[in-house]
């Protein structure tokens, strides 16, 4: 970690990639995260989100906040709706370092933060951007805060943590709270420093929190009344947990286990060995004998994942929060291990979990730029066998036991990254028919036509056209509109082509066909070229005049 120069090449490449995935389109989720924010910045509306027409309930207002005041200052964009998360993300990973130094070591917290900022999560979730990844920037800077807080007793840390824990809470609601409650409340209760758990300064806080949270608050109670309020502070979170909410249930509790093994490459295989060792150390020596400098991070990593595994409804990106801390711990055991005077049996762990997992990154590269959206670009290939020189040179040619185990798989997630961002993701959304109907609005339609989607049902309409669709989701509603406009755009999809043609008859007077498919379900036959247009389905834009 000595050699500053390689660092801020590593530091600066990675950096690259993560400007890269702030161009790519977005959809699902995200495209309506996109759509929220617009509607937010073009109704001048900052208290009551909305989405086609009616108001959103679903996550609280900082993202839309942050994307809205992004918007003023760049103009409405992807870049625009991207960076503030990415900026609040580089806070965090600082932040990390700083957390992990103080237990650690400088040398452990670079690490650290270098493992966690490689993580695939980050790099995936800053292109499909989801609150999570604000979320857990949140958390991080918070917590991180606080425990420099417990340290020095300085009161701007104190202030300064519980202003991002607000702000996680009022990025995706409580949960942020409950992250740092588990970091800070296990740490403490470990370490049995009763006098600093009890200790009343903590009620300080609450007015921090109270401030930061009264707008939201205020907006939820004024839109929903008192469901706006129980849906903010125990539905959106609790009811995924016990179902309540969505009732889609996935009854694996192994879940997580088999996300992390791909969520988190290039390093899951060493957090595999990192938590394995200090399960088998607890099992021999007993729990009193496995003692840390400090516990915030497995208290988040067990409890939290516990939750996640019983709860009803999962998705990966819930696991976003137990990624810096999990980092942490793989980074202090790794570090460990390498420097110690005695090489540990780990080290050989350490480096055939490293070939498995450089093998499956680089099968992965050649298979997205060789095959799955083939391309010759130099663009793409010229960057990527470049890294790929690099991490063999540190496989092979590289004296040092850290650089062999660590630097390999840093080249090799930014070469994965760099190929997702401006290779695949952007291929992949070719066949998204929604974006393309809206490009395709943009170029057809006169300043004066109106566009309206009927039973499509994702986002994508809300933001990237010039104009923001209507919405219409019955054939009354469509039939108020064909008799009220004279020239018109209609979004549908295979269910709503037949009714508007039927209704509209001879006034349609051009039809435009995409192929379409949701990135968020793309199987095996979409991601083989020679079965692709199996898996296809189509959208529909129309114009009536």
């Amino acid at each position: 970690m000595e050699n500053k120069k390689l660092l801020t090449g590593l530091w600066l490449a990675a950096l690259v990639v993560y400007i890269i995935g702030l161009f790519p389109e977005v959809g699902i989720d995200s495209g309506k995260y996109a759509a929220v924010s617009r509607i937010m910045f073009e109704s001048g509306d900052w208290l009551n989100p909305q989405i086609h027409g009616h108001a959103y309930l679903q996550k609280p207002h900082l993202m839309f906040w942050l994307c809205t005041i992004s918007f003023h200052l760049f103009g409405v964009s992807l870049f625009a709706f991207k960076l503030p998360t990415l900026l609040f993300t580089i806070g965090s990973v600082y932040a990390l370092y700083k957390l992990a130094s103080l237990y650690y070591g400088s040398d452990t917290g670079k690490l650290a933060a270098l493992i966690y900022a490689t993580s695939e999560m980050l790099f995936l979730y800053h292109n499909d951007l989801h609150t999570d990844a604000l979320l857990t920037a949140n958390t991080v800077m918070g917590v991180s805060f606080l425990a420099h807080f417990l340290e020095n007793k300085k009161v701007v840390n104190f202030v300064l943590g519980f202003v991002f824990i607000g702000l996680a809470i009022i990025t995706k609601g409580p949960i942020g709270l409950a992250v740092a409650l588990f970091a800070l409340g296990g740490h403490l209760l470990l370490k049995k420093d009763w006098k600093m758990l009890f200790n009343p300064v903590w009620l300080l806080g609450l007015p921090i929190l109270g401030l930061i949270l009264s707008p939201v608050l205020y907006a939820n109670y004024k839109n929903f009344g008192w469901d706006g309020i129980e849906f903010f502070f125990w539905t959106n979170n609790a009811g995924r947990v016990t179902g309540s909410y969505n009732k889609t249930v996935d009854g694996d509790p192994s879940f997580y286990l088999h996300t992390m093994l791909y969520i988190y490459l290039p390093w899951s295989f060493y957090a595999l060995i990192t938590i394995g060792t200090h399960i088998k150390k607890v099992i021999n020596n007993g729990s009193n004998k496995f003692t840390r400098k400090e516990y915030f991070t497995y208290s988040v990593i067990i409890v939290y994942t516990a939750i996640l595994s019983v709860a009803r409804q999962k998705a990966p990106h819930y696991f976003y929060p137990v990624v810096p801390y999990l980092s942490i711990v793989v980074a202090q055991f790794l570090y460990e291990s390498i420097t110690k005077p005695q090489k540990s049996i780990s080290i050989k762990w350490f480096f055939g979990a490293r070939n498995i997992m450089l093998s499956a990154l680089w099968i992965v590269v050649f298979l997205a730029i060789a095959f799955i959206f083939k391309t010759i670009s130099l663009f793409i290939w010229v960057p990527v066998l470049g890294l790929l020189a690099v991490a063999v040179y540190f496989m092979r040619k590289s004296e040092n036991v850290y650089n062999k185990l660590i630097f390999p798989l840093v080249i090799s997630s930014i070469a994965l990254n760099f190929v997702i961002n401006a290779h695949f993701i952007p291929a992949a959304f070719q066949y998204h028919g929604g974006i393309r109907a809206s490009a395709a609005y943009d170029k057809l339609a006169l300043d004066d036509e109106e566009l309206f989607t009927y039973k499509f049902g994702q986002f994508e309409t809300y933001f990237y056209p010039k104009k923001i669709s209507h919405w219409v989701n019955a054939k009354e509603e469509l039939e108020q509109v064909l008799r009220d406009s004279r020239n018109l755009w209609v979004v549908a999809d295979r269910e709503g082509i037949a009714e508007v043609r039927a209704m509209a008859g001879e006034r349609i007077a051009q039809e435009e066909v995409f192929k379409h498919r949701l990135i968020s379900r793309m199987s095996g036959t979409f991601l083989n070229p020679l079965t692709r247009e199996q898996e296809l389905e189509s959208i529909y834009l129309l114009k009536i005049e």
